[in-house]
Parts: C-alpha cells; structure tokens; sequence
C-alpha cells in the first residue's frame, strides 16, 4: 500500500529514530554464509534506496547466523517501509516475521523511543490497511505482528470490527479463510499471547456475527466469499 499521512509519519520517525545505528562496515557471520556478499548487497544503495531483492536475504537471517542486533536496527526503518509498501514476501520481511525478529533482538531491552518507533509503525500501518481494497493491504499480519511486539491489539480489533466499508469486511473475511487455512499446527510455539489473542478473535462469536452481516452488505459477486468464510469459521470450532 502507499502510506498515507499518519503511517508516512511513523516509518520517518523510524528513520530519524534509528539514525544513531550506522551503517555496518562488516557483519559477523560464518564464512558459509558469506557475509561479504551479504554486506554488499546492504551498502549498494542508500538506506531509503534497497530494494527487498538486496535486502530480503539478510532480513531472514539477521541476528541468528549474521551479525548483531546493532546491525539490525540500522535496517529496520527500511525493513518496516517495505513491508507498509507490500514490497516484500521472504522470511524476515514480512510483517509478522519482522515483529518476531525484533522480539529476538530483546526488543523489551530497547530504549523507549525505539521502541515506541517500531509500535508506531505496526500500529499506523494496522489501521491503514483496515480500509484498503484487497490488492493493496492485509491488516491481519500487522496486528499479529504488534501482538508479538507485547501491545494490546484489542482497540484495533474493534475497531476492524466497527469500520463499514466493503473493504474493511472483505479483509475480515480474509482474515478468517487465512485463520482457517492456517491452523494450530502452523502457530508459532512461542507466540505472544496478545498475538495468539489476535487468532482467536478470528475464530469467535463477534467475528462470525459481523460476517452474517456482510452477506448484506457485498456485493453480490463476493457473497461466495463471505459465505466460505463463514463455513471455514464453523468448522475451527
């Protein structure tokens, strides 16, 4: 999606933020994962300018087998925005897994700031994509991803829950199918429980109510939609 005012304002307060982290001149790594290689996919533009395919790799693999948590704050402001652009899809670029990355770079240890940077960006880019078309956004991975951050995500759920526009139902809709294909076994073990809080939600009464209400409300070439979700929600029970 393209960030609108408030989440345009939270990946630049990242940057600003996270300024203070230079750019890594060599990265810890072992030699099988070569880390010269790595590095200058990471300088061979400037921070704004990486694009995922240079900066994918290095995401999935940052702090368990290449380089410090030091290294990684200096690229989460890049991380972030193209995950908010949907510019990403490997492991560690995306929203949920970028959450759990941080969460293992002891996220709780970070100062306030930095830490209130990175919420401000799951949170902005939550409600963004509550109301963007299908194509453009998907709400559920940014408010699992805050749930791994430790945030209460229940303001949020309402507030997906309370919004009106076809676009936002359709995301429930979704958001459900997805919850349903993915099932327990596909959970990570370690969840937050606020992000497991995020998957039940998916599964219970309120949710279910608001998608017998849809039915109404799409149009009527997306009621199959609707209606799978409903079938694909009964039988989580």
């Amino acid at each position: 999606m393209t960030p609108g005012p408030e989440l345009q304002a939270a990946i630049d307060a990242a940057y600003d933020v996270f300024a203070a982290y230079r750019r890594p001149g060599r990265l810890e790594a072992a030699p099988t994962r070569d880390p010269d290689r790595i590095l200058a996919d990471l300088t061979s533009a400037p921070l704004r300018e990486l694009n995922s395919e240079r900066i994918s790799y290095y995401a999935g693999k940052a702090m368990t087998t290449v380089g410090d948590d030091r290294d990684y704050r200096h690229f989460l402001p890049r991380l972030l925005e193209l995950a908010a652009q949907k510019d990403c899809g490997d492991m560690g670029t995306d929203p949920e897994e970028l959450a759990r990355k941080t969460v293992h770079g002891d996220f709780k240890k970070w100062p306030r700031d930095e830490r209130a940077a990175v919420i401000g960006v799951f949170t902005a880019a939550a409600r963004q994509a509550i109301g963007e078309a299908l194509d453009q956004a998907t709400p559920e991975p940014w408010l699992i991803g805050l749930g791994e951050l430790g945030e209460s995500v229940s303001p949020l759920l309402q507030a997906w829950l309370a919004a009106t526009s076809v676009d936002a139902g359709l995301h429930l809709v979704e958001a459900v199918r997805s919850e349903a294909f993915r099932s327990d076994r596909d959970a990570p073990t370690q969840s937050h429980p606020e992000a497991l809080a995020v998957r039940l939600w998916l599964r219970g009464p309120a949710v279910r109510e608001r998608l017998e209400a849809l039915l109404f409300e799409v149009p009527e070439d997306e009621t199959w939609r609707v209606e799978a979700a409903l079938i694909e929600s009964a039988m989580t029970d």
